[in-house]
Parts: structure tokens; C-alpha cells; sequence
């Protein structure tokens, strides 16, 4: 989801900050010892200026500037996208760098905000070209027409992990209902005993012979589905998303048609 994308980046960026920040104060003391003193300097203005005029350190302030304006605009960012599950250190973090961001920062949210959403258009533009061909009416009935269309607009407004469960969801409808087609519902519940654990797939193969291509389709689109729902650090991508429409496209122009 977008939010632990946000939260990974951002939190990935405060970590960095960190570690540059200490490489600064490294490099103070180490600049501080050959001799570079606040007594060398009229005003604190000219001993600010002897450190930039130092490469390193200057080059280590300025990754810090810029690492400061993405912080703030991923802080931005969460205003629309609420973090949540933050530990105690990433809550003090993020409320360190809320409070110490410049004046500015409030002024430029809206700015931010048509960029990100511009951004967001650019992205919707170009999934929605790369879906159209996996676009499909005449094999389905109205009811997986309907849901079908659903997992395409998860993947074209980037809910990835929607759309390749909801894949899982047609390609498990249309296999169920060609096993009650066919008078084989009873093993769906496991009403007699010796096929109770007998799965889906397990059907198609032994009391229905499928093909074992379009088995082995299924199974892939299941398996990402379950790693989704049952894997805590499991995500999907926009690949893989396209690859779960792909192969159910596949699937259900391949498997038999109960009427």
C-alpha cells in the first residue's frame, strides 16, 4: 500500500539524516582540532563561512539541506496518507522534524499536494495504457464482468495488492462453480471424508482433468494472493499486479465454460 511505501521512504530518509548529521559533528571536532576556533573569528557569521569553505563539510551540509526539503515534503505527504503502527522513536522523529521544519512549509502544502496528485495522474495514465489489452467482456457473465473490472481499477489507481487478491477471488469463483457444474460440490465442503482435504486444484486434476496448464495458472495466481494475505512483510508491486491480470486473462479464456 502507498502508506508503508511513504513510511519506508520516509523513515529511510530520517535515518540517513541522522547518519549524515553525525558525520557533520565528526567533522566540526575534526576541524575544531587543526585549529578552526570561534576566538579566530569576528562573528559567528565568518566562522560558519570557514567551515563551508571546508569541501567535505560543505558537501555534507548540503546533502543535509536537501535531504531536509524531502523530508518535509513526505511529511506533507502524511497528511493525507496517515502513518500508522509508528514506534516510540519514529513518533519522536517524525515530531522532531514537523517542529523544525522552515516557515515555509505549511505555505507550500497545496503546491505539493498538485504535484503529488499530478504525479499521481501521469502514473494512472500510464497503467491505464498498459491495461487496455487485458481488457474483457465476452467471456465472463455479468456478475465476474463486474469484479473483473474492479481489479482493474485497483491496478490502475495502484492498489496492488487488491487487485492480484482480488484475481485469486474470479479465478477461485470460476473454478468452485464448474466443480458444482459438474456435480462435485460436496468436495468444496468436505462432506465426504476421505476427500476432505482434496483442494481446489486437487479437483481439477483428479476428478475433473483439467489441463495441467491452466491448473499450474491458477495455483501461481493463488499463491501470491495467499503470501498477501497471510505474510505480514509480503507486497505487491505494479508487476506483479499486471502479471496477476495476465494470467488470469488466461486462465479464463482457457478453462471450460459451464454452459
Amino acid at each position: 500500500m502507498y502508506e508503508d511505501k511513504l513510511k519506508k521512504e520516509l523513515f529511510e530518509k530520517i535515518r540517513k539524516y541522522h547518519e549524515i548529521n553525525k558525520e557533520i559533528s565528526e567533522r566540526e571536532c575534526e576541524l575544531g582540532k587543526s585549529g578552526l576556533t570561534p576566538e579566530l573569528f569576528k562573528s559567528i557569521e565568518e566562522y560558519a563561512d570557514a567551515f563551508m569553505n571546508d569541501d567535505e563539510y560543505a558537501d555534507l551540509f548540503c546533502q543535509l539541506v536537501h535531504l531536509q526539503e524531502e523530508i518535509d515534503e513526505l511529511i506533507i505527504d502524511t497528511k493525507y496518507a496517515p502513518l500508522v503502527g509508528l514506534t516510540e522513536t519514529q513518533i519522536k522523529d517524525l515530531d522532531f522534524f514537523m517542529k523544525s521544519s522552515d516557515s515555509s512549509f505549511e505555505l507550500n502544502i497545496e503546491k505539493h499536494l498538485d504535484t503529488r496528485l499530478l504525479i499521481l495522474k501521469e502514473e494512472m495514465k500510464k497503467r491505464l495504457r498498459e491495461i487496455e489489452p487485458l481488457r474483457m467482456g465476452s467471456y465472463l457473465d455479468p456478475r465476474t464482468y463486474h469484479i473483473y473490472n474492479e481489479v482493474i481499477r485497483c491496478y490502475i489507481y495502484g492498489a496492488f495488492e487488491a487487485s492480484c487478491v482480488l484475481c485469486r477471488a474470479i479465478a477461485e469463483v470460476i473454478a468452485k462453480r464448474f466443480i458444482e457444474y459438474k456435480g462435485y460440490g460436496d468436495l468444496l465442503v468436505g462432506k465426504e471424508k476421505q476427500f476432505k482435504k482434496l483442494t481446489v486444484p486437487g479437483i481439477l486434476s483428479e476428478k475433473l482433468s483439467i489441463q495441467k496448464e491452466v491448473i499450474a495458472i491458477y495455483s501461481k495466481i493463488a499463491r501470491k494472493a495467499d503470501k498477501i494475505l497471510h505474510e505480514k512483510n509480503e507486497k505487491a508491486e505494479e508487476k506483479d499486479a499486471l502479471e496477476a491480470i495476465g494470467l488470469l486473462q488466461s486462465f479464463i479464456k482457457k478453462f471450460p465454460k459451464t454452459l
